[in-house]
């Protein structure tokens, strides 16, 4: 008798010990799916929000190029009212590319101080715009004062988390490379307009001494845009060979384009131009625009400097250019820009003593801008989002057509 109670007290101790592996292991299993579920939960809300933020930022980022449209629409309008522009030449102003000018940076920081200020600069605290020049940021005062409407209605025109960056360039302050598909009669790259501006632009002492030290032959590294380019195969710099020989050892090999750029990273593919030189240049050079002309009311003074070199022989020295430069921007400040060749040709020979070839700066300069380069740059959250887009103004389009779209 006693041995049965002891073998039926070891059986249900037994069966005890199963039962606790089982609600342990039921436990364990439902402590993991839980997990899972909440990690799974928490990885698509965090997504989520990511992919909202990014939403808002793109919107945000398009506020910044529409806000560029309108004010180049604007810019347009003023130029092609007869009367305004007749009182602006009185007053020295080029109305034709006076307003983006004045307006070459927008941000939020920018538009929520002067929008908390009712719109009035002089009422902006002066610890505010200093704490805004050195970090790019406003105050939560400031921020939330904008947010509770504007001066140009009682909608709250600020009301929204987040801050976008745009800034504009014009394509005719830069040098048109892809005018080197349509010189289909040129040969030798030391013959070519094209080239010729790059060259200017890559003139001076201290490029001479930048590519000495790298040992770049400029009209090498020239001639290869203009081989991937034209419609021939033979390299233009006077090397000889076939233009694709540079590209076959490549990894992987591939061909010369034969055709104009599409983008401006395409350059990065041309032989020479993968690394410093691009970086150097990259600002100074474009893929947009017709005439392939410089505004010198809006080109930087490299370009200029260019431009002069390339007109004028023989070649002015580096301090001759450096004072003229100095001059011209002086000049430009009082009269506001130039109208007309004859003007730029005579402000630098008045300003500078330098006589310029007459024929040259008419195929060379003009004096305002069609094409014009819009870069907007928001953010939300930890997203980021960046627009490049390019306006051209040279048709009928009055808003001015969209030739180049990029969201990145």
């Amino acid at each position: 008798m006693r041995g049965l109670v002891r073998s039926g007290t070891a059986r249900r101790q037994r069966r005890s010990g199963v039962a606790i592996l089982v609600v342990v292991a039921a436990v364990a299993v439902l402590t993991i799916v839980v997990t899972e579920l909440a990690y799974t939960a928490r990885v698509r809300m965090l997504t989520a929000a990511h992919h909202r933020d990014r939403v808002q930022a793109e919107w945000l980022a398009r506020s910044g190029f529409n806000i560029y449209r309108l004010i180049l629409v604007a810019n347009k309008d003023l130029a092609r009212n007869d009367a305004l522009s007749g009182m602006a030449d009185l007053i020295g102003v080029n109305l034709g590319d006076a307003l983006w000018q004045m307006i070459p940076v927008l941000n939020t920081g920018m538009i929520r101080m002067l929008m908390g200020s009712g719109g009035d600069f002089d009422d902006i605290d002066e610890e505010e715009l200093m704490q805004f020049e050195q970090t790019g940021e406003v105050s939560e005062e400031a921020e939330e004062a904008s947010r509770e409407g504007s001066f140009f209605s009682d909608r709250q025109f600020l009301d929204f988390d987040g801050d976008f960056t745009a800034e504009v360039r014009d394509a005719e302050s830069r040098v048109y490379i892809n005018s080197f598909s349509s010189e289909t009669s040129v040969t030798q790259v030391m013959d070519s307009p094209t080239a010729q501006r790059l060259y200017a632009l890559m003139s001076g002492e201290e490029a001479d001494q930048w590519f000495h030290e790298r040992n770049i032959d400029r009209w090498e590294v020239i001639g290869n845009l203009k081989d991937w380019c034209d419609a021939d195969t033979y390299r233009s710099s006077g090397l000889g060979g076939y233009e694709d020989g540079l590209y076959n050892t490549q990894d992987p090999p591939y061909l010369t384009k034969n055709a104009s750029f599409d983008t401006l990273d395409e350059v990065r593919l041309v032989e020479g131009w993968q690394g410093e030189v691009f970086d150097r240049y990259v600002d100074k050079i474009t893929i947009y625009g017709k005439e392939g002309k410089i505004n010198v009311n809006t080109a930087e003074n490299d370009v200029i400097k260019g431009i002069i070199i390339g007109c004028t022989d023989p070649d002015p020295s580096e301090n001759e250019l450096e004072q003229c430069l100095e001059e011209l921007e002086m000049s430009t400040m009082l009269t506001g820009g130039y109208d007309k060749a004859a003007d730029f040709s005579s402000a630098v020979t008045t300003n500078c003593g330098i006589e310029m070839d007459s024929a040259c700066v008419s195929a060379n300069v003009t004096f305002s801008s069609q094409t014009f380069n819009i870069t907007s740059t928001a953010l939300v959250g930890s997203s980021e989002v960046t627009i490049d887009s390019v306006l051209d103004f040279s048709g009928r389009v009055h808003e001015g057509k969209l030739v180049y779209w990029r969201v990145r």
